[in-house]
């Protein structure tokens, strides 16, 4: 990615039975590289969520991760549209 180019947000992670919505600001550069939500090696997000959760979504590939999250109504948007 451009140094000057602006960064953006990736898509909300909802569906009809989302009762709990997760807000961040916007992807860091791993996360965007990865195009992924918390992608970084080191964010703590997916292990914390899981002990909650009481599932092991570090175990799962991106994708089975989401549906894992859907299926528990917890939901994933970064609210800041577009930053540089």
């Amino acid at each position: 990615m451009a140094e000057d180019a602006p960064k953006t947000c990736f898509p909300p992670v909802v569906n009809a039975a989302t009762r709990v919505l997760i807000l961040g600001s916007l992807p860091g550069e791993a996360s965007l590289q990865a195009a992924q939500y918390y992608a970084h090696p080191r964010n703590q997000f997916w292990q914390l969520l899981g002990a909650i959760l009481d599932e092991d979504p570090v175990a799962l590939d991106y994708p089975s991760r989401l549906q894992c999250l859907l299926a528990h109504h917890v939901g994933l948007w970064d609210v800041i549209a577009e930053a540089r």
